[in-house]
């Protein structure tokens, strides 16, 4: 049976987050540290809301910083659980090895994992796509009783432009 892989310890791209019913909950730029446990997402500016998401999450610490930079203000909230859709779990179970796509064309498939498990804490079981070559992070389901929630993550990068990004500004320190 095979072992769960190591995601890259940086990593960048683009984050969509669909729920029940096909709805986009939030859908933007991410860059990801999964040695540190540091995630920060900015959500798109042209979607028709009114207020844009920008979250710096700090695993280890449990902590979630709201960040509105036009207005300068921060908020600080106590994570209440503390795994990010990108990080496969270390009892994932190894479910099988497929193409999206086509395998015998060529550039026109991307070979993936698929891995589940559940979350007691969450009351929720999960699936997973990962590559089979380096381990990425493809899309991640999260089914409970009360919802749906699908992460896809596109334009993947194993890099972080600027390592800032995990840093809470100045405005939010005393928050």
């Amino acid at each position: 049976t095979r072992q769960p892989c190591q995601s890259p310890s940086m990593t960048s791209g683009t984050l969509t987050v669909c729920s029940t019913g096909g709805h986009t909950v939030a859908s933007g730029d991410f860059s990801y540290d999964s040695t540190a446990k540091k995630l920060r997402f900015v959500e798109d500016n042209h979607s028709n809301k009114t207020s844009h998401m920008d979250v710096l999450i700090h695993f280890e610490e449990g902590v979630m910083y709201e960040i509105d930079s036009k207005n300068e203000s921060c908020k600080k909230q106590t994570l209440k659980y503390r795994r990010h859709p990108m990080e496969l779990p270390s009892d994932a179970h190894y479910e099988s090895e497929a193409y999206l796509g086509s395998p015998s064309k060529s550039e026109q498939g991307l070979r993936v994992r698929t891995w589940n498990g559940k979350l007691p804490d969450l009351h929720a079981n999960y699936t997973m796509l990962t590559t089979s070559c380096g381990c990425l992070t493809v899309s991640c389901c999260y089914h409970s009783e009360k919802t749906d929630l699908t992460f896809s993550f596109m334009n993947v990068e194993t890099e972080v432009d600027d390592a800032q990004v995990f840093v809470p500004p100045a405005y939010c320190d005393g928050v």
